[in-house]
């Protein structure tokens, strides 16, 4: 009877969200673990009302020799037995990790978003669905504030979210709770895989869920929610600045550059929003960019200053009135 209420809660969330309006054909990221396993049985169970063709991707990083490989033959076993298409990929983490020196998580995050934005690609579907629940938010708006993210950050991930990269992303548990998947999965005897790493309080994350927030909800037991309702209004208040800012661009920014006088006209909050789109307009992408980069132009333009070095061999200089973003050569 809880499975048919979960399934009830899930229907009526991706409806009321219109999170699968739009879309007709998903590849569904499933390592193996209790949250994947609960996504992809929950979407199984409710394609034909909302009219979906479904597919099951994993992705094999090859960290825990025979158990990641183990992972794989479940998931491919899992899609078989439901007759779903089941496309599989591997690579080498720790290689990737060594060769572009970045952590072995953010390695494994980019291969495994590439193999799943390839397979979405060669089977022409519309979106990857991913089983990011409000855990996850909770755990990614605290990394966010420790890093001293923005609003933007603040804002955490979204139930649908189009990436240049990648495609349209769906995470259509991000309202539910990881302990409401793993019952769902005791209760139809899924016999999720167990990621021992996750346990392990190594990598940052890990120690946000393992430490921190145990800690943490001894002062708030509601802590994840509380932190999923900051990401939620954070959302909201960044998409109606951006929105605005969208507005006033081609007042403020002309022949590619700011134009001082304008741009001093602005509240703050809308300042720095117009210098984030015109970064990323200039240089392509403001991912190498962070809340200090986007301060050093502003008061570049609020104090009239000459102007500023910022990353990727860029830099901003203000002439006679105009802010330019040039390539250092």
């Amino acid at each position: 009877m809880e499975d048919f209420f979960l399934l009830k809660k899930f229907i009526d969330t991706c409806a009321t969200e219109k999170i699968f309006d739009g879309v007709k054909k998903i590849l569904i990221a499933v390592s193996g673990g209790a949250d994947s396993l609960a996504l992809a049985e929950l979407m199984i169970n409710s394609r034909q009302r909302f009219g979906l063709e479904l597919a099951i991707a994993h992705f094999e990083h090859g960290l825990r020799g025979k158990d990641s490989l183990d992972d794989a033959a479940f998931v491919k076993n899992f899609s078989e037995a439901r007759g779903i298409k089941f496309i599989g990929g591997s690579g080498d983490v720790k290689k990737f990790s060594a060769e572009k020196k970045i952590s072995v998580e953010t390695a494994a995050r980019i291969l495994r978003y590439e193999f799943l934005s390839a397979a979405r690609k060669s089977l022409n579907f519309d979106a990857i669905a991913t089983a990011h629940h409000a855990d996850d938010q909770a755990e990614t708006i605290l990394m966010r504030l420790l890093r001293g993210a923005t609003s933007a950050g603040l804002s955490g991930m979204k139930l649908r979210t189009f990436s240049k990269d990648y495609g349209l992303l769906i995470r259509p548990l991000l309202k539910f709770r990881k302990v409401e998947t793993e019952n769902f999965c005791r209760r139809k005897n899924l016999s999720p895989r167990l990621d021992e790493t996750n346990f392990k309080p190594d990598a940052t994350r890990n120690k946000i869920r393992l430490e921190l927030i145990p800690t943490l909800e001894k002062f708030n037991p509601a802590l994840v929610e509380t932190l999923c309702r900051l990401a939620e209004v954070a959302a909201q208040d960044y998409d109606f600045i951006d929105a605005q800012a969208e507005k006033i661009f081609p007042v403020v920014v002309k022949e590619n550059a700011i134009v001082r006088a304008e741009f001093l006209k602005l509240h703050a909050a809308l300042q720095r929003a117009v210098i984030k789109k015109f970064l990323a307009h200039v240089t392509g992408s403001t991912k190498d960019f962070g809340f200090v980069h986007f301060e050093g132009v502003r008061k570049v333009l609020i104090n009239g200053l000459s102007g500023v070095e910022l990353p990727k061999n860029f830099r901003a200089d203000l002439k006679h009135g105009r802010l330019y973003i040039r390539k250092n050569f």
